[in-house]
This record gives structure tokens, sequence and C-alpha cells, in this order.
């Protein structure tokens, strides 16, 4: 029976920025990519914390039962939350894009010095939500036009990425993202963990993720000249690393890496 392995998605995405991964995988490991709570017609969960949202993810553990788990960006922080909920479960957790900052001033100030339109909703998660559900309604009108513009981003995901509720807009910046919960969950963890970080990304730095690896001996691969958007953009470089890392025996050493991805 072939491993399975549960993807967590990141925020303002969906589980079809995982297709491209799960089509490389395709006889290597069963996926399953659930919505996260407060995005598509899934509701919130009772809180929209870190803490909330990988509770409310246990239905989808217990019902796909995987052996290994997977986020990308915020999905990767919620990874750590469901693991830590589940001690034992899982053979290794991987995370891709982790976002290590400690408050939401430092997340906005690396973000905002490098993508202005992403600064815009960010920066007041109240008002920036009110974007959203015009986006989404007139979504058919515009998202053909950044596919053609981004032709890396699966037009499936760009149209569903601002259906998504106030509280899981906000709750995911302020709660989850922003909120220091890397360190924080870090020493928590027991699971094995293997880690993918592209050397251009502009939305999660790459030093504090290196610093993390070393003082945990997590296993980190840097895939050079990928950005943020690293599992669906470079999804044969990230399924090797889920051969090659992820779905690795245990005893694998977890010395730093560097490899293309």
């Amino acid at each position: 029976m072939p491993p399975r392995i549960l993807l967590l998605h990141g925020y303002l995405s969906n589980p079809e920025a995982w297709v491209p991964l799960q089509r490389e995988l395709d006889g290597d490991a069963d996926t399953y990519a659930p919505v996260l709570p407060g995005y598509g017609n899934v509701p919130d969960p009772a809180a929209y914390t870190l803490a909330g949202v990988a509770e409310a993810l246990d239905e989808a553990v217990e019902a796909f039962r995987p052996d290994y788990l997977l986020g990308h960006s915020m999905g990767a922080l919620l990874a750590l939350g469901v693991a830590r909920r589940h001690p034992g479960r899982f053979a290794r957790v991987g995370l891709a894009g982790l976002p290590v900052f400690d408050t939401i001033d430092e997340g906005l100030r690396f973000i905002g010095a490098r993508s202005a339109s992403r600064d815009g909703y960010m920066r007041n998660p109240g008002k920036g939500h009110l974007m959203c559900g015009p986006a989404h309604f007139l979504r058919y009108l515009w998202a053909p036009l950044t596919h053609l513009l981004k032709p890396d981003y699966p037009l499936p995901m760009i149209l569903e990425m601002f259906h998504h509720t106030a509280d899981a807009h906000r709750g995911g910046m302020e709660d989850i993202v922003f909120s220091g919960h890397a360190r924080r969950l870090a020493p928590e963890i027991r699971t094995p963990v293997a880690l993918i970080h592209g050397d251009m990304d502009r939305v999660t730095p790459l030093e504090p993720v290196v610093d993390l690896s070393r003082e945990r001996g997590w296993s980190l691969r840097i895939a050079h000249g990928a950005g943020h958007e690293l599992t669906f953009a470079r999804p044969v470089g990230t399924a090797r690393w889920v051969r090659e890392r992820l779905l690795a025996p245990v005893a694998v050493d977890a010395a730093d890496e560097a490899a293309s991805g």
C-alpha cells in the first residue's frame, strides 16, 4: 500500500494548489488535500486560531489516516499544530515555505518591502477582506488574465483564492501566520521534520528557517531559484524532495542540504 500524505494548503489558497504536485506523486503516494476551515464552503472553527483550525482537522486525520503531513506556508504551521495534537501518529512532517515571524509588524515589513499588492490587503485584515467578496464574484473576468501573467499558478486555484470568510482572512494572518508559532511549536514536536524553502521566497524569509532547522536538527533543502510558490510552480523538484526526504526512512541523516528545486 502506498504511503498516505495529508496536504494542507496555505493562506488565501485552496486544494487546487496541490494538483501539480499530486500529479507528480501519482503512483508514489496517495494524497488528500482538504479544504481548510473558513475556505470554500467549509465553516469556520469555533475559534480561528492555530489550535482551533488544527482541532477542526481531526476529522480529516481520522478519515484519511495519513502516514505523513505536508503543509505549505500557513499550512506548514498548521501541520506543526496537527502533529502536536497527534504525537506519534505521523512518520514525518513536511514544511514548505514555513513562515517564521514573531509579530505581524515583522511580517508586514518583510512582505510589504517585496510586494505592494500583498501588503495592501494584509496590512488591515478587516478592510482587506472587503475586496475578497467582489474579487470572488468577478473571478471569471480577472482570473484568466492572471493565469496568463502567472502561468505557474493553476487556474482553478486562482478562481477560488478569494473564497474565504472574514475570520479566515483575519485569523489566518493575525493568529496563525504572524504569531510566532514556528519557534513556539518547534520544541514540542517529536515527529521528524523535513523542510523545503526557496531561496527567492518573497513571502517567507529563508534565514530564520535555516536557523530553526539547525537549532532543531531538522532536514532542510534549499530550492535554488524557487519562490514561495514552489509547491505548484516547481512540482517536479518538490516531488523529488518528497520522495527523497519526506518519505525517506526516519534514520536518514538530517543534515542541511542545498539542491535545486
